[in-house]
């Protein structure tokens, strides 16, 4: 005589949890003082003392870093705005046409030609060494204090950690908003940096965050994080 067993009830699917651990669902953002964006004249300062070295010419290795250090320090003193950048080009190219259509008629071309090449801006191996070194101890010291002074944006609240005894400022994220500001098109184009504005509904004033490199993927994930929660908080379950 056979016996039936009776086949076991499928398993029940547990209601999915919150989500992954609490430090997965976490976004750090760290603002940078400005002078990250003199990046390019430290790479330019470490290239010129290796070329230095190496016998390169004095004049147009000088000239070379000259013309570099004034594009970045002119990036580094002002603010272009989308609309300032295109002023520029317009007018950079409405020049050059100009100078093409004058050097018809007078040869402007050859005399801005002897002009620039009366430039003789030399430079020896220690002044790019140093200011090299120097350059990069300021960066290594930025880079140090970044890891004392950041922001965490979690599933609950917005964390400012600032000070080297680990003090820290706390804001709810019910009901925050966030926005975002590319203000200068020069250092986004350096560092893909910008501005994010929080605003706690606690809070008495906004939250500013100047230079966040790469704000654009920042956004994205601080917009999926929140989005995320607020979608798990719509699937709770009901009471039974």
């Amino acid at each position: 005589m056979t016996t039936n067993t009776p086949a076991p009830a499928p398993a029940v699917a547990p209601f999915p949890t919150a989500g992954p651990a609490f430090d997965d669902e976490r976004v750090v953002i760290r603002p940078w003082p400005k002078v990250v964006f003199l990046y390019p004249t430290f790479l330019g300062a470490c290239l010129c003392f290796l070329l230095a070295m190496l016998g390169v010419d004095s004049r147009t290795l000088g000239n070379s870093f000259m013309a570099l250090l004034c594009l970045n320090l002119l990036v580094f003193s002002f603010d272009f705005s989308r609309i300032k950048s295109i002023t520029l080009v317009i007018g950079f190219i409405a020049v050059v046409l100009g100078l093409l259509w004058l050097d018809t008629k007078w040869n402007v071309t050859g005399f801005l030609g002897r002009l620039f090449s009366g430039i003789d801006i030399e430079m020896n191996v220690a002044f790019y060494g140093f200011l090299a070194a120097f350059l990069g101890l300021l960066l290594v010291l930025v880079f140090v204090n970044s890891r004392f002074h950041y922001y965490e944006v979690n599933a609950r609240e917005i964390l400012h950690h600032h000070g080297y005894l680990g003090d820290i400022t706390r804001w709810s994220t019910d009901g925050l908003e966030m926005n975002k500001e590319i203000y200068d098109m020069a250092e986004y184009l350096l560092l893909r940096s910008g501005r994010l504005i929080f605003l706690p509904a606690n809070a008495k004033k906004a939250i500013v965050l100047d230079n966040v490199l790469k704000v654009n993927h920042i956004e994205a994930r601080v917009n999926d994080l929140l989005s995320h929660v607020a979608v798990r908080l719509d699937q709770r379950p009901g009471p039974g």
